[in-house]
């Protein structure tokens, strides 16, 4: 029975990102059929609803997740996440066995 293995890693110091879509300026080009046109006119009454979480618009997107096939292939990662980016450190004082350490997990997914 073979499995995955999921590389899970929390970085730091990550910019809020605008969740709400910019405008999009319609170009010339191919003619589209009736069905393109109804499907677009759906997305745009569905866009035009706001539909903002209750945190707000900003989000920051600070988790990282890859799946691999041995542990060996998410060590390499893990090496790689380490040079482009800072590994959260644990600062929750409750939580004594992650206080400290980055934070990452490497579980087993089937």
């Amino acid at each position: 029975m073979k499995g995955n293995y999921r590389l899970t890693v929390h970085v730091a110091d990550q910019p809020k990102v605008d969740t709400q879509a910019p405008k999009r300026i319609m170009k010339k080009g191919e003619q589209k059929t009736a069905i393109d046109r109804a499907r677009e006119e759906a997305r745009k009454a569905k866009s035009n609803t706001p539909q903002q979480s209750s945190k707000g618009r900003y989000k920051v997107y600070n988790t990282l997740s890859s799946y691999h096939a041995t542990k060996e292939d998410c060590m390499k990662e893990l090496a790689n996440i380490k040079d482009k980016y800072n590994i959260q450190l644990g600062n929750d004082h409750n939580k004594t066995e992650k206080y400290g350490k980055e934070l990452y997990n490497i579980s087993f997914v089937n």
